[in-house]
């Protein structure tokens, strides 16, 4: 979250010629509700098996981009789809960058009650094991998003 996702996969899916999916908005506008709200209505576990059929049905498409939610890599099954239709990028930011990038959003349910830098750097301690497993890493901190785009197809080339 907040580490530029849907802006670099946009211009990503662009550069490529290719559509770009965001699999949280796939998710909303199946479901007919926002995540906070299927969150607060049926909680994480419910979310998080809408969120991996979601993603086993969307990673079948050609030509496309996909961004998914910064949680969606804690399930093993969910790695295994991504790595076997494409390249897993993950895009990093510093925790003060994140913090800053999501102030103010109150669409996010896991930071709804604390947004603090402390937060988010307990989320990505827990999370790191699972966004080291991607296949590249890129930091988005200070970088334009032209930049970072250029870094992404520099890595995944030969998998395009």
């Amino acid at each position: 979250m907040g580490c530029g996702k849907t802006s670099v996969g946009q211009v990503l899916a662009q550069r490529l010629g290719w559509s770009f999916v965001d699999l949280d908005q796939v998710i909303v506008q199946e479901a007919g509700r926002s995540i906070k709200e299927i969150f607060a209505e049926e909680g994480e576990p419910c979310f998080r098996t809408l969120e991996s059929k979601t993603l086993e049905r969307v990673a079948t498409g050609s030509d496309q981009v996909v961004s998914t939610g910064g949680g969606v890599v804690i399930a093993p099954i969910n790695r295994a789809v991504m790595r076997s239709h494409g390249c897993i990028v993950n895009l990093t930011a510093s925790v003060e960058t994140i913090a800053q990038r999501v102030s103010g959003d109150s669409e996010r349910p896991l930071l709804a009650d604390d947004a603090s830098v402390q937060k988010i750097r307990t989320m990505l301690d827990g999370r790191e094991q699972f966004y080291a497993d991607a296949d590249v890493r890129i930091d988005t901190t200070g970088k334009e998003i032209a930049a970072v785009v250029e870094q992404v197809l520099d890595y995944c080339k030969g998998s395009l």
